[in-house]
Parts: C-alpha cells; sequence; structure tokens
C-alpha cells in the first residue's frame, strides 16, 4: 500500500536513506524539510503485517508537483520486488504532471537500468553535481502529452 509520509515513520525512512545512499543520505532535518515542502507528495510504501496493525515501511518516494523525482529509494533487500515500481508509477500517474525527471549518479548503473525499463531517457549531464561526480538528468513524458 502507498501512502502520504507521517512523522512516525521518520526512522524508517532513514534506515532505508543510510542503506541505499551511503555516499550522500539525506539528514532528519533534510526529511522534516521536505516532508514541509511537499507534504502530499512524499509518500512511502507500506507492507501490512498480517494479523497485526504494525506496518513495515519499504521505500519511500518523494516529488514536486511538477514531476521532479527528489529522492527515491527501496532498501537492498527488498529491491526487484515491483516496489519501486508502484512508487515511480505512483509518479508517472499523477494527472497535472506534464513530465517526470530525476538526477542519477553516473555511476549509479542499477537507478539506470530501473529508469530506463520505466522508459526514461538520459536527457542531460550536469558536471559535479554530487561533488565529485556527475549527475546525468533522466526524463519520461507521458506518451500522450509528448506531441504537445
Amino acid at each position: 500500500m502507498i501512502r502520504p509520509f507521517s512523522l512516525s515513520d521518520l526512522d524508517s525512512i532513514l534506515q532505508i536513506e543510510n542503506q541505499s545512499f551511503p555516499k550522500s543520505p539525506y539528514d532528519w532535518i533534510t526529511f522534516l524539510n521536505l516532508h514541509y515542502l511537499y507534504p502530499k507528495t512524499f509518500l512511502v510504501h507500506v507492507n501490512t503485517i498480517h494479523g497485526q496493525k504494525e506496518e513495515k515501511i519499504l521505500g519511500y518516494v518523494i516529488f514536486s508537483q511538477d514531476g521532479h523525482v527528489i529522492s527515491i529509494a527501496v532498501p537492498p533487500q527488498h529491491r526487484r520486488k515491483g516496489i519501486g515500481t508502484q512508487l515511480l508509477q505512483r509518479v508517472m500517474k499523477t494527472p497535472h504532471i506534464k513530465k517526470v525527471w530525476a538526477e542519477v549518479r553516473r555511476s549509479n548503473q542499477g537507478a539506470q537500468a530501473f529508469y530506463s525499463k520505466m522508459g526514461f531517457q538520459i536527457t542531460d549531464r550536469v558536471p559535479n553535481y554530487y561533488g565529485n561526480e556527475d549527475a546525468l538528468i533522466i526524463q519520461w513524458i507521458p506518451a500522450t502529452r509528448a506531441s504537445y
């Protein structure tokens, strides 16, 4: 199930962040700011444990109203199970968005393959975006809107 982020999710999100982005993880203040800036588009994927009220957070996505994916992450042990796909599809299906784009480390082959599988294309490069590493700008435009 995908639902909006709540402050009680913060510890789980920080764990996912540190596992997913060990070179440059966001800290709790960054997530609080992102929650403040994007309250409707900071979403978490949760798995409800059968017979219990407890939820386990298996991923998150944060995106702006104009389609910029600020961050998306799934912990390594839960990747390749469709969680990231579901989260990104939620962004891609947002009605008013004309395009979806994100920055990806040039060295992050896994993320590049994931986005490519989802129909994204590399459109640009930002030198030293991550300090000592370039970012690739990847973008997806819905087919029905691409002809405008």
